[in-house]
């Protein structure tokens, strides 16, 4: 398994380590590649991909025609900054959770499927 972590060299260690154990945790195969962007970006991506206008924090793109590529994981690092309720790399940590947990297939739309990728979110982090 190969995790790219591109943009953010200051924190590139943690969340490289951290989505390691989120991938095997959830036995996931393939390339990942978790790219950090600033709002202009995101909202760009925002709207092309999801026709939805404004930033997000986060948004992950699956490949699962292709199996030797896991997927994308793209992380405003401005909004992560707005939103935080502790520390930047706290916030940018459970971005990357929740952006594999997506490509793993968990989502939240829901308040169900909110409250399972919470309790993933928390095992994930307090490990």
């Amino acid at each position: 398994m190969k995790i790219f972590v591109n943009n953010l060299s200051e924190f590139e260690e943690d969340i490289r380590k951290l989505a390691r154990e989120v991938v095997k945790g959830e036995k996931l195969k393939g390339e990942l590649s978790i790219t950090f962007v600033n709002d202009k970006k995101m909202k760009e991506m925002n709207k092309q991909y999801t026709k939805r206008d404004g930033v997000t924090d986060v948004l992950s793109f699956g490949f699962d025609d292709m199996p030797e590529l896991m997927g994308d994981i793209y992380i405003s690092i401005s909004q992560a900054e707005r939103q935080k309720e502790g520390d930047l790399l706290s916030e940018l940590k459970l971005l990357t959770v929740h952006g594999i947990l997506h490509l793993a297939g968990y989502d939240d739309r829901t308040d169900r499927e909110r409250r399972i990728m919470r309790e993933k979110e928390r095992y994930y982090l307090e490990q």
